[in-house]
Order: C-alpha cells, then sequence, then structure tokens
C-alpha cells in the first residue's frame, strides 16, 4: 500500500509578500467559505514551512485571527 507523500509548502523570502496577501484574502473570505475548505485550509497551515518554526498554540492564535476580522 502506497502512503501519499506529504509536501510541505515553502517559498522564497521575495514571495513572503504574496503569501500574506493571499492569506489575508483568505481572511476575508472565510465566513464565505465551506466548512470542509475551511478545516482543510486550517490543515494545511499548520504544516507549512515558515520562518518562525514553531508557534506556540497555532490553531488557537489563526482561530483568533479570523474572529478579530469577523467580529
Amino acid at each position: 500500500m502506497a502512503f501519499a507523500e506529504e509536501k510541505v509548502f515553502k517559498y522564497p523570502a521575495e514571495d513572503e509578500c504574496l503569501v500574506r496577501r493571499l492569506g489575508a484574502g483568505v481572511i476575508a473570505a472565510w465566513p464565505n467559505l465551506p466548512r470542509d475548505v475551511q478545516d482543510m485550509i486550517f490543515e494545511q497551515a499548520k504544516i507549512v514551512w515558515d520562518r518562525e518554526f514553531h508557534v506556540s498554540k497555532l490553531p488557537e492564535k489563526m482561530s483568533a485571527i479570523i474572529r478579530r476580522r469577523h467580529a
């Protein structure tokens, strides 16, 4: 049985502004996304490469930024 290889999204420093803008777009559109898509985005966001490798309480912090935007 073959296992799917988990790929980690990495981006060069010069693309960071694009990644931030896409992230902000996702946050803005969040309430209109189906629940399964929201779940998939959260799962992918947990494994994405970032300069800050270990962020404590990452899921809670991601949820908080969405709540602040849509409060």
